[in-house]
């Protein structure tokens, strides 16, 4: 997440970088100061009962990668070679599917 965060913000390119899918107040520590993070409410609370301090770690001026020109076969094989780019990022989006059938459920309940 750190790369894509300093890549999308050194080449200025429009967008906002959003972390998901924590499972320690390590991870979302890491991240610190990323455009958004979606946190469970359990995290919430450990980051509210948390009394130390929080070093922002992600800066936009601070971001060094350099832009990259590949084409689109190159964009896949890296995008393969990732386990961010492809294990998470599927992981992840079924967890929210996960969800919002739950979600789901409770407002055709009410």
């Amino acid at each position: 997440m750190t790369r894509i965060y300093n890549y999308y913000k050194a080449n200025d390119i429009p967008t906002v970088v959003m972390g998901a899918s924590f499972r320690t107040l390590s991870q979302i520590e890491q991240l610190a100061g990323c455009d958004r993070l979606t946190i469970s409410p359990e995290l919430l609370q450990k980051l509210d009962e948390d009394q130390g301090s929080l070093e922002r770690k992600l800066l936009p001026g601070a971001a060094g990668e350099a832009r990259q020109s590949i084409n689109e076969a190159q964009f896949r094989w890296a995008s393969n070679e990732d386990a961010m780019a492809t294990e998470k990022l599927a992981e992840g989006i079924r967890q929210f599917a996960r969800d919002q059938e739950k979600l789901e459920a409770v407002l055709a309940a009410l």
